[in-house]
């Protein structure tokens, strides 16, 4: 520490001087990079200091270890042996110092980074004698907040003196003053409070939260913490309460709309779901777009693999493993956007990466109890509708061995009771009750209500969180424990998870400190197949005729010569189950008799030592370890609908586990007085290793409902898999900081990786610039700007074992067999390189009531990887090469506003805008490149277009029509959507009044293109809604095969005009060009605008007063009400636009039979001990 330092005096009146020379330059940029501002430094340095009765000398010591600042002072005058207690974390040192010295007689100057304290004038600080009425008396109180929290570390002064106290753990205090005095409370983040001392012994007081906006503290992406307003490079950051109030389970779609340039594509409503997230674009044709996220600074897995399963691969919703994560452990999620803020992650981080920071203790702070429960009501939130006019059949004539239902007219039946034919087979379900073949169908009932019900119920979630934090003078910890139990809208469809965690701190001594988080996740759940299975549950459900009833699905059928088979499936193509295949499963047999279960432990340990070795040095040591095991079970049983109808199973498990190593040096130098400089030197091992083992029975040999080891015991219908999948990387990397004249900031980035997938090292640098010039206006402090630049290059590494052609083994031919891969390896693979830069600015206006951020954005992914064909000569189908590139760019607008500021009411709100153009430039000669069913990536379109057969077009682009005026086919495949939208953006807006708060979010979704597949094949099956109308023609037309219908003539079907006048649409044109089966349709007919709003979500909450149960051990206890995704805008019937058949991959903007979606009403309750 420096007292009266003469040289500190001279450096600051030289810096004047110099300052006045600097005004007589002419450009901007040289007066903002050589004028010098006094406060800048001070208002963007925040410091975390935790001081326990000590004296003042002490405090200004640490401060000095902790930061650049320099004390200057008189001794004599400064009572620098005062004892106080502080507990700040990460605040400015003006709020620090007004904490301080609130209420003494010392003022403090800070001159750039030196802080000169001195007597304020007019003060005598010579003691004072007492008068009578004057005498000193022992006072006591409880400081506590709005809520009744005691605040421990609150420092007491009495006005114009020196003498103090600080309140304890509990918030209680004790000093000695006199009447007339004045005591001065004073707490960082709570306004300073004085209060007169009259005749009471005993003064209580409630200290309401400070309005002072401080500058940003944002982490990098090696976790090291930068003032945000110094960095050039975009990141957005995302508050646990938002998290919290989203009504998700799931931290994935907590994100959704609160993130300018971040797109959440939901897989659908099941239970645990995963969701596809998109950082700025599509970065990549066969990798996937989701980005790296790092936990307490370690990367873990967010992987959701398809195990290949059986009855259809895309027909078993996949889990996302960030949802293993227990949100109410976060403290903080944030994004970082662009290659520049990314690149010290190498060829992980061209999708950008997630930061996520989980909650810790407090130092010196008593153990806080927090219990939070939430129970949720689920519901469908759009319902597919169904025609019931017509019955099962073609031509209008009832057919029972039809799978369509353009049968007869419902309402044109005799009525009453079927005529049965009991004269031989019959179905008999466990119940005892009996179906027989139907003679005739007289019958007007019709079952979709009631097969609706049977289906779906109410879901629901009941989940408690409990936690204890608090820690001693050395420690702190946290601890939590949460439990959710899910039940899908779906019935017997669960997710059930378990979070244990216990993040724990010790400081061994000044320079040493050891951090652990430790965290342990189960989860299990049984999922109910959908998407395009005939084993699925819609395909199953929106097939089904009207006038059939799906409940008594299983039973037992005996045929005419009274021969029992047992187990058999009862759906409307086998109504008394007498053939071993379905067809298509009865939807009851998908929910009841299939099984789809999931178990998961996953184990997360992320240990860290700091050690401060000097004011300048610091040395970090950080591990990670992310281990789960995934064990899957796949079960249909014998009698299950198409080729499964013999029994199937497959059982397999993966085992994950990455190792991390972080080895940092960090640096911090004052290479002039105006110019410092950061920097970060590091070492990275990365090792991520899974193994995946499968066995498959099929046939059965034991018609079980159960999976049990016997199903069958011959080995040569028995196969298993394995494959094993290994990434290890070595990365160097390096950081500079540099601070100029404390407006002007440079930061430069650099990393060195090598890795397994590929021979060589690959060099990722990046660079950004971020100028506060708003700096140049001293006077007005009611406005912060700052403008700022970044470029970078990061990367997207090759797949395990690319480079080498692989041999597979088969144990089932030949007694024995290796086979050789068609596809051939490239021993000169590269990583894909991802080269952005991207320019902004960041506005605060009217003292940080009005938060402006704007970016806009580009960049280019060379040596894109795919397969590319090879001349069958070679003996290889394909090669694996780098062969293109992808462009993104687009802007970003992020709006933060704070309309009122008060005690007891408060109103802001938020707004984000982000759009992307994505475009497919070169993929060297491929016509198409594969993303996942209908989604392609075709050059000169944006990624995961349309490519479909559609109408044959003239040369100037209209539809070709045949003599009927009928569009025809082209089977040759086209571009024909786009299902990347226009733009997103959500907006919401918080109140809070008293006790209550308020809040809701919108999210918006403009353009892009929609098609829904399986509305296609329900047009062909003759189950939609929009099939079912009966009209009356005015006016004579013909159908597709050129038949002519009167007018007046009452008719089941729709009337178009597609360019040559208006036609009918009947069941001639469904089953054929206009729907069913197959791709070969006019698909460029069902192309719809998938522009969609929400109500992401809107809370109503109650904080109750402390003083109502001051009688109770509370300090807080809060209730809310919340509803999630309760309504949807679009013009697109009976689908989610949000969800997608293609579940977590690129591919999107398609529905076929998923899985629907939900909404939610929750209620909650925390209370806090």
């Amino acid at each position: 520490m420096k007292k009266l330092v003469p040289g500190a005096l001279f450096a600051l009146k030289r810096a004047h001087k110099f300052d006045l020379k600097m005004k007589i330059t002419t450009f901007l940029l040289v007066i903002s990079l050589f004028k010098i501002h006094a406060n800048t430094y001070s208002q963007n340095t925040k410091i975390t200091l935790k001081q326990e009765n000590v004296s003042l000398e002490k405090v200004l010591d640490k401060i000095e270890s902790l930061s650049e600042f320099k004390f200057t002072y008189n001794h004599r005058k400064v009572d620098v042996n005062r004892k106080i207690s502080i507990n700040v974390d990460k605040q400015t040192i003006s709020e620090i110092l007004k904490q301080v010295f609130s209420g003494t007689h010392v003022d403090y100057v800070v001159r750039k980074k030196y802080i000169i304290l001195k007597i304020k004038k007019n003060i005598d600080v010579r003691p004072q004698k007492k008068s009578i009425e004057q005498q000193i008396k022992q006072l006591s109180g409880t400081v506590t907040d709005k809520q009744g929290v005691p605040l421990a570390g609150v420092n007491i002064i009495i006005k114009g003196t020196t003498k103090g106290a600080s309140t304890n753990f509990d918030g209680k205090y004790k000093i000695a003053a006199s009447t007339g005095d004045f005591l001065i409370f004073s707490y960082i983040g709570f306004q300073t409070v004085e209060v007169p001392v009259g005749q009471d012994d005993v003064i209580n007081l409630e200290m309401v939260p400070s309005a002072n906006q401080l500058n940003e503290v944002i982490l990098t992406a090696i976790g090291t913490r930068q003032l945000k307003d110094e960095t050039g490079a975009t990141s957005s950051s995302v508050e646990p309460e938002r998290i919290v109030k989203s009504g998700e389970t799931g931290v994935i779609n907590a994100l959704s709309g609160k993130v300018s340039g971040l797109r959440i594509a939901r897989q659908n409503g099941d239970p645990g779901a995963g969701a596809n997230i998109q950082i700025r674009g599509i970065n990549s044709i066969e990798g996937d777009s989701n980005p790296l996220i790092i936990v307490d600074g370690v990367p873990i897995s967010n992987d959701s693999f398809d195990d290949d399963g059986i009855g259809g691969s895309t027909s078993v919703t996949q889990q996302s493993r960030l949802n293993d994560i227990n949100q109410n452990d976060i403290e903080n999620v944030q994004i970082l956007k662009g290659a520049s803020a990314a690149a010290l992650w190498g060829s992980r981080a061209a999708n950008g990466v997630i930061l996520i920071t989980t909650k810790g203790g407090s130092f010196n702070r008593r153990p806080t109890f927090t219990y939070s429960s939430t129970y949720s009501i689920d519901d469908i939130s759009v319902r597919v509708p169904l025609q019931d006019k017509f019955g099962q059949g073609r031509d209008g004539v009832r057919a029972l061995n039809r799978t369509e239902s353009w049968g007869d007219r419902i309402a044109d039946r005799a009525g009453g009771e079927d005529d049965l034919d009991t004269s031989g087979e019959y179905f008999v379900t466990p119940s005892g009750e009996l179906y027989y073949p139907i003679a005739t169908k007289n019958s007007r009932q019709t079952f979709i209500d009631e097969n609706f019900d049977a289906v779906f119920r109410n879901g629901s979630f009941l989940q408690h969180d409990f936690s204890v934090a608090g820690g001693g003078e050395k420690a702190s910890y946290f601890f939590s424990y949460g439990i959710l139990e899910q039940d899908g809208i779906v019935k017997n469809a669960d997710y059930n998870r378990q979070n244990i965690r216990l993040n724990t701190k010790v400081n061994l001594t000044d320079w040493l400190d050891i951090r652990n988080n430790v965290a342990y996740t189960y989860t299990k759940s049984n999922r109910i197949r959908g998407g395009g299975s005939i084993t699925g549950l819609y395909i199953g459900l929106l097939r089904n005729p009207a006038d059939f009833d799906i409940r008594g699905h299983i039973g037992t059928y005996v045929d005419g010569n009274g021969d029992v088979f047992q187990n058999r499936q009862r759906s409307y193509r086998n109504q008394i189950g007498a053939s071993n295949n379905a067809g298509y499963n009865n939807p009851l047999w998908t929910i009841y008799e299939q099984r789809n279960e999931t178990r998961v432990d996953r184990f997360l340990m992320t240990p860290e030592i700091n050690i401060r070795a000097s004011n300048w040095l610091d040395f970090t040591l950080r591990g990670g370890l992310d281990y789960y095991s995934d064990e899957r079970l796949q079960f249909l049983p014998i009698n299950t609908a198409g080729g499964s109808r013999f029994g199937d199973m497959r059982s397999t498990v993966a085992v994950s586990k990455e190792y991390n190593f972080d080895l940092l040096m960090k640096t911090k130098h004052n290479l002039t007085p105006d110019i410092n400089m950061n920097t970060t030197l590091g070492f990275n091992f990365n090792n991520r290793k899974r193994a995946t083992s499968s066995i498959r029975l099929t046939p059965f040999v034991v018609d079980s409902r159960q999976p049990i080891s016997d199903l069958n015991p011959d080995d040569a219908s028995t196969s298993w898999s394995r494959n094993l999948r290994q990434i290890r990387t070595n990365r160097g990397y390096a950081l500079i900081n540099f601070g100029l004249f404390e407006q002007l900031f440079v930061n430069a980035s650099a990393s060195l990786e090598a890795s397994s997938t590929i021979e060589g090292a690959f060099f990722y640098p990046s660079v950004d610039m971020a100028w506060q010039f708003s700096d140049l206006f001293e006077s007005d402090e009611q406005f912060f700007g700052k403008l700022r630049a970044s470029w970078g290059k990061v990367g997207i590494q090759p797949g395990p074992y690319r480079f080498e052609t692989l041999a597979t083994t088969n144990f089932q031919d030949f007694g024995g067999v290796f086979e050789v891969s068609d596809v051939r390896g490239n021993r000169n693979l590269r990583p894909e390189i991802k080269t952005e830069y991207e320019i902004g600015a960041d506005l605060r206006f009217f003292g940080n009531k009005l938060n402006l951020g704007v970016t806009y954005y580009e960049n280019e992914i060379d040596d894109i990887l795919f397969e590319v064909k090879t001349n069958p000569s070679s003996g290889f189908n394909n090669s694996y090469r780098n062969a293109g590139i992808i462009e993104n760019k687009g802007w970003e607008i992020d709006l933060l506003g704070k309309l009122i500021e008060k005690e007891d009411f408060s109103l802001s709100f938020n707004a984000n805008f982000n759009n992307n153009e994505n475009l497919v430039v070169d993929i060297f000669g491929a016509e198409t490149v594969d993303i996942g069913g209908t989604s392609k990536a075709v050059k000169g379109f944006p990624m995961s277009s349309f490519w479909l057969p559609a109408s044959v077009l003239n040369e100037d682009g209209t539809r070709a029509l045949d003599e009927n005026g009928f569009p025809e086919v082209d089977t040759e495949r086209r571009v024909i959507g786009d299902p990347n939208p226009d733009w997103r953006g959500g907006a919401g807006m918080q109140l809070n009044f008293k006790g209550f708060d308020f809040s809701f979010l919108f999210e918006h979704s403009q353009g892009g293109d929609f098609i829904n597949r399986g509305r296609i094949v329900m047009y062909g099956f003759g189950t939609h809604a929009d099939v079912g109308n009966e009209i009356t023609l005015t006016e004579d037309l013909v159908n597709v095969n050129g038949d002519v219908f009167s007018a007046g003539t009452t008719v089941r079907g729709n009337v178009a005009d597609f360019g040559a006048g208006n036609v009918l649409l009947d069941e001639y044109f469904y089953r054929t060009r206009g729907g069913g089966l197959g791709f070969n349709k006019l698909n460029d007919l069902y192309i719809e605008d998938a522009t969609w709003t929400k109500l992401r979500n809107v809370t109503l909450g109650y904080t109750f007063d402390r003083n109502r149960y001051k009688n109770f051990p509370l300090k807080s206890l809060r209730v809310s009400l919340t509803g999630r995704d309760l309504i949807l805008w679009t013009d697109i019937i009976g689908s989610d636009p949000e969800t997608s058949y293609y579940g977590i991959s690129n591919a999107s903007g398609m529905d076929y039979f998923t899985n629907p979606s939900t909404r939610s009403v929750l209620f909650n309750i925390t209370a806090t001990f």
